[in-house]
């Protein structure tokens, strides 16, 4: 009665299965992250991938192997073996998604899905309904229910692994994991093939109301085109999952600058210089790094602001804000701490290259104008750690006023008994 397999029917059983898997794969793992009517709408698509996918895998599977009379099936039980696969899969990974997974749940999860495969198996092999009852063959039969159980813990372990994985490596772990469990899935199919058999001469019921026919190459091609659509439905989502991360991070770059930068001159702000400081501070615990603070504020800011429109006075700071960057070399770090004061970080301030530098800042009030005012400077500059080993000493040291002509003139830096630490002495 049986004949050989149709290598081709056997093909496609394998093709259903693999995309059956890795859909499913993806479904389950959106459904870690999903909650309310999205986690709905995910479990449901999981469920329907995979159990229509397996119930195609088996029908197809079953025409793979040629009788010598015309294959029909009995419509109710086989929607009933559908059904059945369904429901199955998605008690499964309503389990498996659960945040909180223990060993007793994960086995009910592997039981139940495995229970609703060999259901769906073998109610399927029954819907053909022949005229001779079937023969099992315990060792098969056991082992094709041994197969199920095992491929679907295997599955679902897959499924929860995978939840964590993100980027290419998803993508390659996922694929691998259908591989291995569309061959697990076969697997359990042709063995379950050869635990139920047909005596010879048993010849189908007359009144089945599904043709073979319509159970192999059409049913796989609906299937394909099934599974094809969730497969899209997963590459939009995918899309739309690293659209929404980007703007994400976008809009997190966009607060980081609003926390930390100057929205007038784009520079750091107090904020900013503070995080610096202390990101400096802390990858120098022995106090090694040398470094100085100046501070440059701007002395007639009232008098400029009292002369000039809102408009125009925002102006004023941009410029200074330019001027001052173009006079800092590269190394340097400059912040605006105050609506009237620069503070910029130099680090190994005794470096010769600073020579222009200081030189140029010791003549700021003869640089900047404003409306035709000069603008007048206040300074102040603190060295690390002599001045200071925090962040609030090293700018509350710096803050203190200076003649514009010590900027850059460190041998004379004096400690301040309310700003620095028990120990602290002058520089020489």
């Amino acid at each position: 009665m049986l004949a050989d397999y149709d290598a081709s029917l056997v093909a496609a059983s394998f093709v259903v299965a693999v995309l059956a898997a890795y859909t499913a794969l993806y479904f389950g793992t959106r459904l870690n992250k999903a909650w309310g009517s999205d986690r709905r709408r995910w479990l449901l698509g999981g469920a329907l991938v995979m159990g229509s996918g397996v119930w195609t895998m088996h029908f197809v599977g079953m025409r793979a192997m040629p009788m010598d009379v015309a294959m029909s099936f009995d419509t109710l039980m086989t929607a009933i073996s559908w059904l059945a696969a369904v429901l199955a899969s998605g008690v499964a990974l309503n389990i498996i998604s659960r945040a909180h997974l223990g060993a007793p749940l994960f086995a009910v999860a592997s039981i139940t899905m495995a229970g609703g495969i060999v259901v769906m198996h073998y109610l399927g092999m029954y819907a053909m309904r022949m005229s001779a009852a079937p023969v099992l063959h315990p060792g098969f039969l056991v082992l094709s229910v041994v197969i199920a159980v095992l491929a679907s813990g295997a599955a679902l372990a897959i499924c929860r692994y995978l939840r964590n994985q993100q980027g290419a490596r998803a993508v390659f772990l996922q694929l691998g994991a259908a591989l291995v469990m569309a061959a697990a899935i076969c697997g359990m199919h042709y063995t379950g093939m050869l635990a139920m058999v047909y005596p010879q001469g048993a010849v189908p019921a007359t009144d089945n109301g599904l043709t073979g026919q319509w159970m192999g190459i059409p049913l796989a091609v609906a299937s394909v085109l099934l599974l094809a659509v969730a497969l899209v439905v997963t590459i939009v989502d995918v899309g739309e999952r690293r659209a929404l991360e980007r703007r994400r991070a976008a809009e997190d770059r966009r607060v980081e600058r609003m926390a930390f930068r100057d929205s007038l001159t784009g520079l750091p702000n107090r904020a900013g210089l503070e995080q610096t400081l202390l990101d400096i501070l802390a990858q120098d615990p022995e106090h090694k790094r040398h470094f100085a603070l100046i501070y440059l504020d701007m002395a007639n800011y009232r008098e400029l602001t009292s002369q000039l429109a809102s408009d125009a006075m925002n102006q004023v700071i941009r410029e200074v804000s330019q001027t001052l960057q173009e006079y800092l070399p590269g190394a340097a770090y400059l912040a605006r701490y105050s609506n009237t004061a620069f503070v910029v970080l130099l680090p190994d301030h005794h470096k010769a290259d600073y020579g222009f530098l200081y030189q140029r800042l010791r003549r700021l009030d003869d640089k900047m104008t404003a409306a035709g005012t000069a603008i007048t400077w206040r300074a102040g500059q603190s060295v690390y750690p002599v001045t200071g080993a925090s962040s609030r000493k090293l700018i509350r040291a710096a803050m203190l006023p200076r003649a514009l002509a010590d900027i850059g003139h460190f041998d004379n830096v004096e400690v301040s008994p309310s700003v620095t630490l028990p120990g602290q002495m002058r520089l020489s």
